[in-house]
């Protein structure tokens, strides 16, 4: 972001407990931090708003996190946002789907903290990011 804004991170989780959980982690490491808890909310946000990451479940009630990241990418978005998928799924399809979807990582559910942060600084996600955006150079 430019003049050196905080990162805005949209979490996209119906399991409150989990997505305040992540919201907490997120706001304390420094970044902007965003909760929506079903897939329409969270077309609506990604519509009206900027994004530079969007941790997504996929499954979401009215929307599946797929159908989530389909409009993520098929919208023109600036900057365009680091999507990880965080799920309780497991297999090995789940993991190559995900990422054929276009999403930029997968991390399995339960998340430990340290390995989300982990995860967004290896994409360029930074709390105080001073470019126009991480995922500009990510494919």
């Amino acid at each position: 972001m430019a003049g050196g804004s905080a990162v805005r991170i949209l979490v996209v989780e119906d399991e409150r407990h989990i997505a305040r959980f992540l919201e907490y982690v997120l706001r304390k490491e420094g970044y902007a931090a965003e909760t929506v808890f079903d897939g329409v909310a969270a077309e609506d946000k990604v519509r009206g708003s900027s994004y530079d990451a969007i941790l997504l479940d996929l499954g979401l009630p009215h929307r599946t996190g797929l159908e989530v990241l389909a409009l993520i990418r098929s919208e023109n978005l600036t900057p365009r946002p680091v999507v990880i998928v965080l799920t309780a799924k497991s297999s090995g399809d789940v993991h190559d789907q995900v990422l054929a979807a276009g999403a930029d990582a997968y991390c399995p559910k339960p998340v430990a903290p340290s390995a989300l942060l982990k995860k967004l600084k290896e994409l360029g996600v930074t709390p105080h990011q001073v470019t126009s955006g991480p995922a500009a150079a990510i494919h």
